[in-house]
């Protein structure tokens, strides 16, 4: 889809740069944050495997054991030498330790018997061997701290190996040496290099303690380390979080903003036509999406570089084995996945043609008139029968689909899982890569089910971000219908007639004909009434008067200035009404009759409360005139409603005033109380009705039937009724006041 007018929100709408970038630069810096505390994850867990402890020749694999005779083979002689020195060898032995050929050293290396007969010269190899590997990948203080100075014994005296040595001193005396153990154990892997210049700028990591060990002091770095990091990424989660929302909700502000003017703008038409529910689902639902989008865009650069990242670790871990986890992760998500899809898409299918069949069973049960009076019970409780049969084969595809698509999902998960497991521990026993890594890996690799979930989600929400946000701009790229001219008049107060010229009226949007060619004048002071069956063409017809739209085609004319030309204030000053859709909104009763005007005063809001019969009853209410009313506040009767509404439209004195008459439960006491009021104002003031009740027009100047968009006729109520059928067949529904209502709703 068109991202254009996505773009176009983010360009009008998306007002705060500093949050914005503080929002991405926060995601950023908390994907790195969490990749660092997996780093210090493998630490922790070598530590407590290894504690940090460096094996002896005697403990190493047979492998292991040729790897170090080759390294200690490419040692120089003079650097052999001096780090046999070192260990404290004699002069006689240390000729021996170093000056050995290659080859020689190799075949021992080789060879089980020879190993065993020279395990101390191999010991005291290895002893010199570690201290080289840390002179050159930490730093001379790591390699002192694995040998102190020593003072050379003039005898040849056989080391022991070390379970020898523990075992002699009735306990584990094992030395300690922190992060120096890890060093040692990689220090032929390239990530040697990062472990040592990590250690080199953290002599904590290796320093020993009172207790000649450096292990304490490791852990509670480590743990200082972690708890800091951790503090950080709280920070930054919460920055990106508050960042984001923050910035979103300034947007989504400012684009809701844009929508109720626009709305205001375009009028009452254009609501009609795309009906209220669609305008309340801009400001709402669609302009949510807008939001959920925009805030997903913020962040969703963590996702990415969080992938990258666990990627990386997985195969820093150990290359093949890492390989082979993420091809069966794929392999889960190829076949298991697209497996689980299938059986959503046969839960959605069951979805819908079981609610057909039960459509179609309901349709059979409101049938029990037609079934008895045809005699059909045989046909239909056959029928009944298929439709029960399709129903449950319906409802066991949606049930089966929604059963299976998770389980099955986790059961691949789960075989994938445990073959996963094998070849880990065979990669830990032949020692690819150690338990630390194992453990590593495996947080890595769960860790990577939140950002690539977290993917999905943010394509699905920027897909519904932009689908909202073209509906948006389509709704604010209409043409408002009603503006004012630059140079336009003010209309003087209304004495002689108002006149409908030729006037016709298309939907903008729809294009269908709602108006068409209506002529007719009121005279000033005059009592009209327009009644129809059609709500749309009245409310149209009198939605002209204050141009809350224009018409296609035609004038109006008051006081014989067509009011195109005329200002908005002075026209509406002059124009009052009391809809049924508009009566009561929450706030206050004081502010729904003043409407929050500075220019009306409490007395004279309650003044055209008693004029509109209402004062009493506010009177009654918990808190009088300063009682929220509406929706959201004390709940008030039809009746006590429109004398509100009836109120704030005398508050302004008007001189045309257009009335939509209550239709529903109203007591008669309300309706005698509703008629004195209309007949105490109506002197000097023209009043349109839009008219539902027998006695108002009995008693108006003249009706207009509206009908098809026209006027199909104008008189006295009783030439019409003895004239019109139309007119006559409204009076009939008129008698029976729900069926009135749903005629006149049509």
């Amino acid at each position: 889809m068109d991202s254009s007018a996505f773009d176009r929100i983010r360009i009008d709408f998306v007002k705060s740069p500093s949050g914005r970038w503080g929002a991405f630069l926060s995601a950023i810096g908390a994907a790195i944050v969490y990749f660092l505390l997996l780093l210090l994850l493998y630490l922790f867990v070598d530590l407590l495997v290894w504690r940090g402890e460096i094996p002896p020749f005697a403990q190493l694999t047979a492998a292991r054991k040729n790897e170090f005779a080759r390294e200690w083979a490419r040692y120089s002689e003079s650097e052999r030498r001096a780090a046999v020195q070192r260990i404290g060898s004699p002069e006689w032995r240390t000729e021996r330790l170093a000056a050995a050929d290659d080859e020689e050293l190799q075949k021992k290396a080789k060879k089980p018997e020879e190993q065993h007969l020279f395990a101390d010269e191999w010991e005291d190899r290895w002893r010199a061997g570690v201290y080289l590997a840390l002179q050159r990948r930490v730093n001379q203080q790591a390699a002192d701290a694995y040998l102190p100075p020593l003072t050379p014994s003039p005898e040849p005296v056989a080391v022991p190996v070390a379970a020898e040595a523990d075992e002699a001193a009735g306990g584990d005396s094992r030395p300690r040496y922190g992060i120096l153990s890890l060093v040692v154990r990689e220090r032929n892997r390239w990530t040697a290099s990062l472990i040592g210049t990590f250690a080199a700028w953290n002599p904590w990591t290796w320093a020993p303690g009172p207790d000649h060990s450096a292990n304490v002091t490791y852990l509670t770095g480590l743990f200082i380390l972690a708890l800091t990091l951790a503090l950080i990424l709280g920070v930054l989660v919460n920055a990106y979080t508050y960042l984001s929302t923050a910035s979103t909700l300034d947007t989504l502000i400012r684009l809701r903003r844009a929508i109720y003017f626009h709305t205001y703008r375009l009028g009452a038409l254009t609501l009609q036509a795309i009906g209220v529910h669609e305008a309340a689902k801009l400001l709402t639902r669609r302009v949510d999406d807008v939001g959920a989008a925009l805030e997903s865009r913020l962040i969703a650069i963590r996702y990415p570089i969080l992938i990258v990242v666990l990627v990386v670790l997985i195969l820093l871990v150990n290359f093949w084995v890492a390989l082979s986890f993420l091809t069966l992760a794929g392999l889960v998500w190829l076949i298991g996945g697209q497996v689980a899809a299938h059986f959503r898409r046969e839960q959605r299918l069951g979805e819908r043609q079981a609610a057909a069949a039960l459509a179609l069973l309901k349709e059979s049960i409101a049938m029990f008139r037609l079934v008895k009076c045809y005699q059909m019970e045989r046909f239909n409780h056959n029928r009944v029968e298929r439709q029960l049969n399709e129903a449950a084969k319906a409802q066991w595809r949606r049930l089966r689909g929604n059963a299976m698509a998770g389980p099955l999902l986790a059961s691949v998960a789960l075989v994938a899982g445990v073959a996963l497991a094998y070849l880990a521990g065979r990669g830990v026993l032949a020692g690819e890569f150690t338990v630390a890594g194992l453990v590593t890996m495996a947080v890595a690799l769960v860790s990577l089910a939140w950002p690539i979930t977290g993917i999905f989600d943010h394509a699905a929400k920027m897909r519904r971000g932009r689908e909202a946000a073209d509906v948006i701009y389509e709704f604010l790229d209409r043409k408002g219908e009603a503006a004012e001219v630059a140079d336009a008049e003010f209309l003087p107060p209304l004495t002689t007639r108002i006149e409908f010229r030729n006037i016709s009226l298309k939907d903008p949007v729809s294009g269908e004909t709602i108006l068409e060619n209506i002529n007719f004048a009121i005279p000033a002071t005059a009592k009209i009434a327009i009644v129809g069956p059609r709500v749309v063409e009245k409310h149209s017809l009198v939605y002209l008067i204050p141009r809350f739209l224009d018409p296609t085609s035609g004038e109006i004319r008051i006081e014989d200035k067509n009011i195109r030309w005329v200002t908005h204030e002075s026209l509406r000053a002059q124009v009052a009404l009391v809809m049924l859709d508009d009566l009561t909104f929450t706030d206050t009763v004081a502010n729904n009759i003043g409407v929050g005007s500075l220019e009306y005063n409490l007395p004279q809001i309650i003044e055209a409360a008693k004029i509109a019969h209402a004062h009493q009853f506010i009177e009654r209410l918990p808190y009088g005139y300063e009682t929220v009313i509406g929706p959201a506040g004390y709940s008030l009767t039809l009746g006590e409603r429109f004398r509100i509404a009836l109120a704030r439209a005398l508050l302004r004195d008007p001189s045309i005033l257009i009335i939509e008459e209550p239709v529903g439960p109203i007591d008669e006491d309300t309706l005698a109380l509703l008629d004195d009021t209309l007949a105490r104002i109506g002197p000097g003031r023209t009043i349109i009705f839009l008219a539902q009740r027998l006695s108002t027009l009995r008693t108006v100047n003249r009706v207009f039937l509206l009908r098809n968009g026209r006027i199909e006729a104008s008189g006295s109520h009783h030439d019409l009724l003895r004239e019109n059928e139309h007119y006559r067949r409204l009076q009939i529904l008129a008698d029976a006041p729900s069926a009135e209502h749903i005629a006149l709703k049509d």
